[in-house]
């Protein structure tokens, strides 16, 4: 397996997509400084899946986009896509050629490609490090770091010796295995504890458990004489709830027939009153005809006082010509038509005022009569007849109904309608007082009394209007006298007028006054034709009046049988609210039998019950039933929930105890998994280490032509650049580390300490004809070319299958150089070297070179060659 191709476009400096081709061996890119070499080793890392910018030489993601230049916009993404020959199938896949890509645009969003195909950063990771690619540090080694692989400190060198050896993936394993026995003691721990908890509580269930085998006999005799009492209690509130059901539906029946009645009575009333409705837009019709009849006939009345008023304007009253007494004439006629109108109608309203007048004060005069009974009768409420009442009530009520009916209907006394409208409003408000006291008697009735007072002062208000309305027809009397008299003169003095205009009427008539004579008779006709309009439309609204009266005097009787019916359903709906009740405390009883039946019998037995009727025959079953309750008391409290407490914990009990031996058997696999891995870390660390030690000695010798260096272990606790809890991890410190600690815990603190005690590895270096105490006195050129023998001596003894090399020869003299050269074309033969360097020694050792260059634009190009093809050539 080796890198078969680059492909690079839009990352850093090559915004245009190149192409490396590598071959097996060493490949040298060189090129000026500045020119994006280094790129191409960035490029290596950040496909490989480094997340970090800085190795990656930027300070966020998308840095590695192509940023643009004066000639060249910038790029909208960056992409590599590393291939790799895979006909030995290192790389765990069924390909030939595997390839890596990775993506990144603008907007910071990543993609990860395997074969061209998506998948995670995490699915990349796994398959570089299976494959061996990648994962050592000295994979990639970038520009002026080449010391830092032996100034990192002791730990970094042994774990570079881990990585290239195989241990870490030891390491790995071990580590993994270790949590896994950090969980599994635990779960251990755990189980352990919740046996002593659960042990002393099996014992005591136990104990129980062996009790319950007295009980059963006892219990099947208890069960026997549960099922006769509890059986035959429960058919004897059945049936008595059954024939309370029967007679709570009698009542119901009867309760609907009632609401019937009465919802048929209310259906009579709302008919009555959509009739009634349509004969009040009838009658309020009517009445706007009246008022429009009313209306023309004052206009009428207008035109005729117009007519005699030309009429009089035609002569002289003191003359005594034909003309003047004509028009007199015809006035002294009008107004004695005019008064005799006045005298009829006065006498008419006279008459019925004092007719209705009598017939309203003995009316009420019955009624406060009736009232002060009512009265007397609240005054002792514990002895009051409230049916005779009742029946009082009704008898004032239709009294009181003809009384206000009658005020109502008259025109003229509309002064008193405001009184009697409240005193019928306060009436209803004590009607239905009375009929609530009546239904609760025993309450106190105090604000009875009160509403009869209120009652009794509206009623004395009344009287005084009435009073008032006799007054008035008094004047009504001197107003028909004063009428009468004025009848009589005009009668005289038309009288007179007919004798003076027989003797001064002559042959000739004057034209215009037998025309205003001939127009005020037109008129007057229309006025009495209106006038008996209006007669008849008055006798239509007073017919209107008599049937609404007549209506209500018959409804009133009906009213009294409402009442009773309503007095009826209250009843009923009192009867079913006690038999209700009695119902519902039955079936509590019940439902409390059918409860206990269950709990004491079980539902098997319950439903056997509930389906065949019981009858008891055995006496006594109540104490019987408490002897064997007590002698189950005294054979122990122990029911089924204990019983299946017992049976719970049992299984809980067993199945910890067998997951505590499988956890132990568990312990002891992972254990034996901990000492296998800590044996194999040992002896291939030792190995590797002697071998690189023996590689490195040689190398430096190589490159120095001479000297001395070789490495050493550090000890847990011994180095200088060992933390703080490594320096606990030695021998001593293991007893007490675990003091305090249970068994299992011990036995995790002891792997936890590691499987080897070594922290480190530390190089000793002595270049020819020195004597140095330390690596950081070595000079730069000296560090470098202990760096590189320590870099040959793992890819000696651990080959890897790709190395970049960015500029790791910089320091080197020429001398140094073609001896670093030489290593590398030894070393090629088992591990592709891709180097980047301005060194002609290196680049003589390489089979391919490529030359990166950049114009003005800011562009990295590609330029290669094959030397072997360049010699052929040029010779």
């Amino acid at each position: 397996m080796y890198l078969k191709r680059l492909e690079i476009q839009g990352f850093k400096s090559f915004a245009r997509k190149s192409t490396f081709e590598y071959e097996r061996g060493i490949t040298a890119i060189v090129g000026p400084n500045g020119s994006g070499k280094s790129n191409v080793a960035d490029s290596l890392r950040w496909v490989l899946g480094e997340q970090s910018a800085k190795l990656i030489r930027g300070k966020k993601s998308d840095d590695v986009i192509f940023a643009g230049s004066d000639m060249k916009v910038r790029a909208g993404y960056a992409e590599v896509i590393a291939t790799f020959d895979n006909r030995d199938h290192k790389i765990p896949l069924d390909a030939a050629e595997v390839s890596i890509g990775r993506r990144i645009d603008r907007t910071g969003e990543s993609e990860y490609l395997i074969n061209g195909a998506r998948v995670r950063l995490l699915d990349v990771i796994d398959l570089v490090l299976k494959s061996n690619i990648g994962t050592s540090r000295y994979t990639v080694i970038g520009q002026g770091t080449i010391d830092n692989m032996i100034l990192s400190g002791p730990v970094e060198i042994k774990n570079l010796i881990d990585e290239a050896s195989g241990v870490k993936t030891y390491y790995i394993r071990r580590e993994k295995t270790l949590r896994r026995l950090e969980q599994t003691v635990q779960n251990l721990m755990r189980a352990e504890d919740l046996i002593s908890e659960l042990e002393p509580r099996v014992k005591s269930l136990r104990r129980q458990a062996k009790r319950m085998e007295a009980r059963e006999v006892i219990e099947v005799e208890l069960k026997g004489y549960l099922r006769e009492h509890l059986g035959g209690t429960y058919w004897l509130l059945k049936t008595k709830a059954d024939a309370l059901h029967l007679e709570l539906s009698a009542l119901q029946t009867h309760r609907a027939q009632v609401e019937s009645s009465m919802a048929s009575h209310l259906l009579k009333l709302e008919q009555h009153e959509k009739e009634n409705s349509e004969q009040l837009s009838k009658f309020a019709s009517d009445q706007m005809d009246l008022q429009a009849l009313q209306g023309q006939k004052n206009g009428l009345l207008e035109n005729l006082s117009m007519i005699r008023g030309k009429m009089q304007g035609q002569g002289t009253f003191g003359s005594q010509d034909s003309s003047s007494l004509k028009v007199l004439h015809h006035n002294l006629e009008q107004q004695a038509i005019d008064l005799r109108t006045q005298i009829t109608a006065a006498k008419g309203g006279l008459s019925s005022a004092q007719a209705r007048g009598t017939e309203q004060k003995q009316a009420l005069a019955t009624l406060s009569e009736q009232f002060t009974a009512v009265y007397e009768s609240l005054q002792h409420p514990s002895s009051t007849d409230w049916k005779a009442l009742n029946e009082q009530l009704l008898v004032i009520e239709r009294g009181f109904s003809a009384l206000y009916n009658s005020i109502e209907n008259s025109d003229d006394i509309n002064s008193i309608r405001t009184e009697a409208g409240q005193l019928k409003v306060k009436w209803n408000e004590f009607s239905q007082a009375i009929q609530t006291a009546s239904e609760q008697p025993n309450t106190d009735q105090a604000h009875l009394q009160f509403q009869m007072q209120e009652l009794s002062v509206q009623k004395d208000k009344l009287t005084a209007d009435l009073n008032s309305i006799n007054v008035q027809g008094s004047k009504a009397e001197m107003a028909l006298t004063f009428l009468t008299r004025q009848l009589q003169k005009c009668e005289a003095e038309l009288l007179q007028v007919q004798l003076d205009l027989q003797k001064s009427e002559s042959s000739s008539t004057d034209d215009f006054v037998s025309q205003m004579l001939s127009q005020s008779e037109a008129v007057q006709k229309q006025v009495d034709a209106v006038q008996q309009k209006i007669v008849a439309k008055e006798g239509v609204l007073k017919k209107f009046y008599d049937e609404e009266n007549s209506w209500k005097n018959s409804i009133s009787d009906e009213d009294k049988l409402f009442r009773q019916m309503q007095s009826d359903a209250n009843s009923l709906r009192d009867q079913e609210s006690v038999a209700q009740v009695e119902k519902a405390k039955l079936d509590t009883q019940a439902e409390a039998v059918i409860a206990e039946i269950h709990q004491s019998l079980g539902s098997a037995i319950a439903s056997e019950i509930f389906q065949t009727q019981i009858v008891v025959t055995t006496q006594d079953l109540a104490d019987k039933i408490s002897k064997l309750k007590h002698q189950l008391e005294l054979a122990g409290g122990v029911d089924e929930l204990t019983i299946q407490e017992y049976r719970e914990t049992e299984a809980r009990y067993t199945g910890l105890v067998n997951q505590v031996d499988d956890l132990k058997k568990s312990m002891d696999d992972l254990r034996s998994v901990m000492d296998e891995l800590d044996g194999h870390i040992k002896t291939q660390f030792n190995d590797a280490f002697h071998k690189v030690n023996e590689q490195f000695e040689n190398y430096f010798r190589v490159l120095f032509n001479g000297g001395r260096a070789y490495m050493t272990l550090l000890k847990s606790g011994k180095g200088e650049d060992l933390d703080a809890s490594e320096q606990s991890l030695d021998q001593d410190g293991d007893e007490t580390a675990s003091d305090g600690l249970r068994p299992e815990e011990k036995i995790v603190a002891k792997y936890e300490q590691g499987g080897i005690n070594v922290s480190g590895v530390d190089i000793r270096a002595t270049p020819p004809g020195k004597k140095l105490a330390t690596i950081q006195a070595l000079s730069g050129g000296e560090r470098a070319l202990t760096s590189i023998a320590l870099l040959c001596s793992l890819l000696t003894c651990f080959p890897s299958p790709f190395v970049v090399l960015d500029e790791v020869d910089a320091a080197l003299d020429e001398s140094n150089t073609i001896r670093f050269g030489q290593i590398l074309g030894t070393l090629s033969h088992q591990t592709q070297f891709i180097t980047i360097t301005h060194n002609r020694e290196t680049m003589a050792q390489s089979n391919t070179l490529y030359g990166v260059t950049m114009g003005d634009d800011g562009i990295s190009k590609l330029l290669s060659i094959k030397l072997e093809q360049a010699k052929t050539f040029a010779k």
